[in-house]
């Protein structure tokens, strides 16, 4: 039994199940290996208190907030524990605690056997050091009650850690959506299997630091994952190799389309996003008003202006949409841009324009799109709030809808081909700036025009993206972040070694 970082490829890292498809293999893997569900619990609660002590040691008073279920079961083990080890504790059960049953009511009971007290939530004294959250398990279906809500609020108002007991109480574990109100935890420990929730949509905004505890099982290996996780480690494997003798014109060629009247600093990024990431050619099509202008502190970029240009079958591969617009000239551009066989990628206001053709799709081709879910949405004919419900339902029927890869940008983005869901768990919040799309589409360009597959350059666009975003932050902090700061942090990274994943797959680097 051990407790694993993300940043580890490890079996049980590398796949993202349901909470269903957790409960189903925990129960089908105990009874293989002829062991109890409360034996299972009973691991779950040792390795919750171990973690607290590794990585709070001075905490000498704890809060331990149980609720009905098993996540209530786990919380009476760990409190257990923590008394025995001298530790004061004041334990809480939310509703009546003479109504658990089956191993939650086994583990109150040596809880109270070993002259542990049970209190209410009036009964709590002075503030605790830690705070264990082990009040509402993946089971929650709808909104949080009014009573379960009173305790988050209390966890949240308290100025002290909190670990989640396998996801935060009020965060819907297969979609990551905040059933209401949901408890902001410091590290969540999560058991046997990794669920979506925890790394997409409103997830990372209240999981803190991931980790997962195996508990001695490996139950899920005979079923189908929802997603899986991207690990920098393995997905570099599939950057483009050069040959010693290579030269600039087989290591791809790229032509970005967009940037119209005042929106030139779009078509501009993604370009030089493309030479950081080693395209050998790469050319910009832009509004005549500034096309000329494009390239005079970057001499290596060569640009062209629309309309005057037919030379289409020039590049390997075409960024399509970074500042495109919604005028005439747009659509024109747009509509000539889709003439063209080659692979492409779609963004910005070139999927504005593609959601106008929603009942009248283009013939399908290799292509890679990229909304965020404002423009989700818009390609969906749906509201925003409907995607951030359930992105991972919204990706997968974006890409059956349009084909192709799509890249559902945001925290915990999705990368949805029509056989597999994949998810980036790098980056951080200061990547929310003007920009950083227009980044990404020209780092997936880059590697579609040098040879690589749709999702194979989504993948490794998508996590270089987000890692260059981690670089950029460590360099000079996470506010204030320019999509222009990553330019330098993606040439380092891909000529890196595996220094990045190394360094963060011991256990003792998270505590």
């Amino acid at each position: 039994m051990g407790i694993i970082g993300l940043e580890k490829p490890h079996s049980l890292t590398q796949s993202l199940w349901t909470s269903e498809q957790i409960r189903a293999g925990e129960r089908q893997s105990a009874a293989a290996c002829g062991m109890t569900m409360f034996e299972l619990m009973s691991r779950a609660g040792q390795a919750l208190f171990e973690l607290a002590r590794a990585r709070w040691p001075d905490a000498r008073y704890w809060w331990v907030l149980t609720g009905g279920g098993n996540n209530g079961g786990d919380g009476y083990v760990v409190a257990r524990l923590a008394r025995a080890a001298g530790i004061r504790v004041q334990l809480v059960q939310m509703g009546d605690a003479e109504r658990l049953s089956g191993d939650a009511a086994t583990a109150r009971d040596y809880y109270r056997a070993d002259g542990g007290a049970i209190d209410s939530l009036n009964a709590l004294q002075g503030t605790p050091d830690l705070i264990i959250d082990a009040l509402l398990g993946t089971g929650l279906g709808g909104d949080v009650r009014k009573s379960a809500r009173r305790h988050i609020q209390l966890i949240n108002q308290t100025p002290v850690p909190v670990l989640a007991v396998d996801l935060p109480s009020g965060l819907c574990a297969d979609t990551g959506r905040i059933l209401g109100t949901a408890v902001e935890a410091e590290v969540t420990l999560s058991f046997v299997g990794l669920k979506p929730g925890l790394l997409t949509g409103r997830g990372p905004d209240v999981t803190g630091q991931v980790l997962l505890a195996d508990l001695g099982i490996q139950p899920l290996l005979n079923q189908t994952p929802v997603a899986t996780l991207m690990h920098w480690k393995q997905v570099r494997r599939q950057l483009p190799r050069r040959r010693r003798g290579a030269h600039k014109g087989e290591v791809g060629r790229l032509l970005v389309a967009g940037g119209n009247a005042g929106m030139n600093g779009a078509v501009r990024l993604a370009g030089e996003a493309a030479l950081r990431c080693a395209t050998g050619l790469v050319r910009l099509l832009s509004h005549p008003v500034h096309a000329h202008l494009l390239n005079l502190t970057r001499p290596e970029l060569m640009t062209a202006a629309f309309p005057d240009f037919a030379d289409w079958h020039w590049g390997d591969a075409l960024v399509l949409g970074p500042g495109l617009g919604r005028d005439a000239w747009s659509k024109d551009l747009f509509e000539a841009s889709l003439e063209t066989d080659r692979p492409m990628v779609i963004d910005a206001d070139g999927l504005w324009w593609l959601a106008l053709r929603r009942n009248d799709l283009p013939v399908r081709r290799p292509w890679v799109l990229t909304p965020h879910p404002g423009e989700a949405a818009m390609l969906l004919g749906c509201k925003t709030s409907d995607i951030e419900a359930d992105r991972l339902a919204a990706v997968r029927a974006i890409q059956q809808q349009y084909g192709g890869v799509v890249v559902l940008k945001g925290a915990g983005s999705l990368i949805a081909d029509e056989h597999h869901v994949r998810l980036c768990h790098y980056g951080h919040p200061g990547m929310a700036s003007g920009g950083m799309g227009d980044l990404l589409s020209g780092i997936i360009g880059a590697f579609m025009a040098q040879g690589l597959t749709p999702c194979h350059a989504a993948s490794v666009a998508v996590c270089l993206h987000g890692l260059a975003g981690d670089s950029a932050a460590n360099d000079g902090g996470m506010l204030g972040l320019l999509a222009s700061d990553l330019l330098s942090p993606l040439r380092s990274l891909i000529n890196q070694d595996d220094e990045h994943d190394n360094k963060h797959s011991d256990p003792d680097a998270c505590r």
